[in-house]
């Protein structure tokens, strides 16, 4: 198999996290206005290349990668040469190579399935906001071809980081209302991006289309000016901030509800019976003779159907719940949109006695996986009866130490794609625990250096430097050596994980 590259970029510093080898595939589908590489556009042309071969020239230079670099293909369109791409891809995988592609997203979507799950990080490329204005730039008909793209990637089996990037020409896209367009038009990926670029229009490549004969299509147009840019750029960042918080709100409200009185069920057990499986019940053991009567007035067996909730997240402490019979999963869903299992309860098990202890609302969510009858216990039950039981006490302590060393597992195992989500979770997790109010903002002094820092909140200590380095461009952040933070929008930190 071979494939086509019309040049190589050896320490490439923007196409992707790191240092990288940059791989510009030969041919491209779109004719946009202002590209700045007209001789890749060709289908025709190029060197070729094997698979193989460019894992070669990867290896040459991977001692320069350092821990975020690795290989970019872009172009051209290196969808456009799919077959060749996706062969690249898994040899490159195999050998550990981090990996990126730089696309506008056109290109045979037969390959996209074996092409984007090896994908680590995806520059995606936006021209514009609507049909019209998407033709004119591209000379192409194809924006619903992009949003049928976006759509697919989760269906295709992208699980990596996405960076976002739009060329502002003056005139047509620099301002706010353009912003919001834009941030709108990526909704669909909200949850997998990553960073937020806004390109200043230059003119650097007219003298190409003079050398090749062809006509530029933005003679005349000044290139756009870079301080605007950034403000641009800051606005959409703060824009997308807010939609992701609203879109994370709305999420919570739909499971969020204060919590109905469980009614009780199971009609058909009297009071002996439900006494019967209450006294088989650890927690039970040592209730006193005396007050098993009041406690049977008070205890209700729910019977709950598969797929219904028996609490969620934001509910108040006031029931403990013991699974006598069925199975329920303990969840929370998480800033990707995905749910994050954390436990399967089964006969015996139960769920809330430290909520009750330590008045605490549930912080993730109780649904049931097949039909259960739970035994539902108020919380003035549980503090007259059970508060100062010494069976119940170490019941719940021994529960909660499986939960934390269950946790401890899960935090080694579990990685999301979002750096930005991590970087400033860990600012607010500091701005909580050792930040100062100052005039200028939160003010963190530090006792980490950068690769602590890094795997305080599981990130690489490049990583966690280049994101500190992006909110700081962005405004929510000043720097002050290596070690002071100051914070400056906590509010636009806080979208990014409230």
């Amino acid at each position: 198999m071979r494939g086509y590259v019309h040049s190589i970029e050896t320490m490439g510093l923007v196409d992707g996290p790191g240092t990288r080898t940059v791989f510009f595939l030969q041919g491209c589908p779109l004719r946009c206005a202002y590209c700045h590489n007209p001789d890749t556009q060709r289908r025709a042309g190029g060197e070729p290349y094997t698979p193989e071969q460019i894992l070669e020239v990867a290896k040459r230079y991977r001692s320069y990668y350092g821990q975020e670099g690795g290989v970019t293909f872009s172009g051209g369109e290196p969808l456009l040469q799919g077959e060749f791409l996706a062969a690249c891809l898994q040899i490159l995988k195999r050998e550990g190579y981090n990996t990126c592609i730089d696309t506008s997203g056109f290109g045979n979507p037969k390959y996209y399935q074996q092409i984007l799950p090896l994908v680590d990080t995806l520059i995606l490329d936006v021209k514009a906001f609507d049909r019209a204005s998407f033709a004119e730039l591209t000379m192409v008909d194809g924006f619903q071809t992009y949003l049928q793209f976006l759509a697919s990637l989760e269906d295709s089996g992208f699980e990596g980081q996405i960076w976002v990037r739009h060329v502002m020409v003056p005139g047509w896209t620099d301002n706010e209302q353009a912003m919001r367009r834009f941030i709108e038009l990526i909704r669909p990926i909200w949850t997998r991006v990553d960073r937020i670029e806004i390109l200043p229009y230059h003119t650097s490549g007219v003298q190409k289309y003079e050398r090749l004969g062809l006509p530029y299509r933005l003679e005349g147009v000044e290139p756009m000016d870079k301080g605007r840019a950034k403000e641009l750029e800051i606005y959409a960042n703060k824009v997308f901030a807010e939609g992701l918080k609203a879109q994370r709100q709305e999420q919570a409200e739909k499971l969020r509800g204060q919590p109905e009185k469980p009614e009780a069920a199971a009609a058909d057990l009297g009071k002996s019976a439900l006494l019967s499986i209450l006294r088989g019940q650890p927690l039970f053991s040592d209730l006193a003779e005396e007050d098993v009567q009041d406690v049977l007035e008070q205890v209700v067996l729910a019977d709950i159907k598969a797929g219904e909730y028996i609490f969620k997240t934001g509910d108040p402490p006031e029931f403990m719940y013991l699974i006598y019979q069925g199975q329920m999963k303990i969840f929370i869903n998480t800033m990707d949109g995905e749910e994050q299992i954390f436990y399967i309860y089964r006969d015996g098990d139960f769920v809330g006695g430290l909520n009750l202890l330590v008045q605490t609302p549930y912080r993730y969510i109780g649904q049931a996986l097949t039909d259960c009858k739970v035994v539902v216990i108020p919380k003035a039950a549980f503090d007259r009866y059970f508060y100062d039981s010494p069976v119940v006490l170490r019941s719940v302590l021994v529960k909660s130490f499986e939960r934390i060393r269950w946790a401890e597992d899960l935090i080694q195992r579990l990685a999301t794609s979002n750096a930005s989500m991590k970087t400033a979770g860990l600012l607010l997790k500091l701005a909580k625990r050792i930040g100062v109010e100052t005039e200028e903002g939160i003010r963190l002094e530090l006792s980490m250096n950068r690769e602590e820092l890094g795997s305080y909140s599981g990130l690489r200590r490049e990583t966690i430097t280049r994101k500190l380095g992006e909110f700081k461009e962005l405004g929510y952040i000043e720097l002050v050596g290596n070690k002071v933070i100051i914070i400056k929008d906590l509010e636009a930190l806080e979208s990014y994980v409230l």
